[in-house]
């Protein structure tokens, strides 16, 4: 006997059927755009929340750790001229080590001081940014390059991030779910979940030592590239 489908499951179900007509019934191309942009940002929360919402630190550093893997990624790609995938990973692989970096003393400060401490490496980040305009563009930036087709179109992209969303929720809420409980605000609670998040993302195929940084390069590049991709002069 076949059991009943849950609201839950009927709700995901059309919120998958709805995520991938988008492209189909979007009324013109900015909204497009803007879904994009939901995407993006939905993997860049999904992060934030992992370290606000379940271990309890307020981070300020998040935009200082985007900007980095950004420029990163704008510069190896378009200037140096790398693979735009080999890009990526290499803008993770820098951004993870830069949060290591910052990581490792910050992490030691109780609540406001940590939240000070992050804020202070954004506030760096963004100095060092706008010193160095022949590198970074200064307070114009750089043109994000496209993706290689099938990515390449604002369809294609929209495509891209939305399954790297659904990717980065479905790591994130497995390794949840096997913490203890739903919060992880003591440090026991704190590592079982980095521990769960890096099993899940080497179930996935991925490095367990660039997982995370991998996922935040992916947010950077993408917004990076979001100007590019949607720039219809650029075709």
């Amino acid at each position: 006997m076949k059991k009943a489908m849950t609201p839950r499951a009927i709700g995901l179900g059309l919120g998958a059927v709805l995520v991938a007509s988008l492209p189909f019934w979007a009324g013109d191309q900015y909204q497009l755009h803007l879904a994009a942009l939901i995407a993006v940002y939905w993997i860049l929360i999904a992060g934030l929340n992992l370290v606000v919402g379940f271990t309890g630190q307020l981070s300020i550093g998040h935009v200082g750790l985007l900007s980095i893997g950004a420029y990163a990624f704008a510069i190896l790609a378009g200037k140096a001229g790398l693979n735009p995938y080999l890009a990526v990973v290499a803008a993770g692989a820098v951004g993870g080590v830069c949060g290591l970096l910052l990581g490792l003393p910050s992490l030691r400060l109780p609540g406001f001081y940590f939240a000070m401490a992050t804020m202070a490496f954004a506030l760096i980040v963004n100095e060092i940014v706008m010193a160095h305009p022949d590198l970074t563009g200064g307070g114009i930036g750089l043109p994000g390059p496209l993706f290689p087709a099938p990515f390449d179109t604002p369809v294609g992209f929209y495509y891209l991030v939305a399954m790297l969303a659904l990717r980065q929720t479905y790591i994130e809420r497995a390794a949840v779910l096997k913490s203890d409980r739903g919060t992880v605000r003591d440090t026991p609670r704190v590592e079982q979940v980095v521990r769960n998040v890096v099993a899940e993302a080497s179930r996935a195929g991925l490095s367990p030592a660039i997982a995370e940084a991998v996922w935040r390069s992916l947010i950077e590049a993408s917004i990076a590239h979001e100007y590019k991709a949607f720039d219809t002069k650029a075709r």
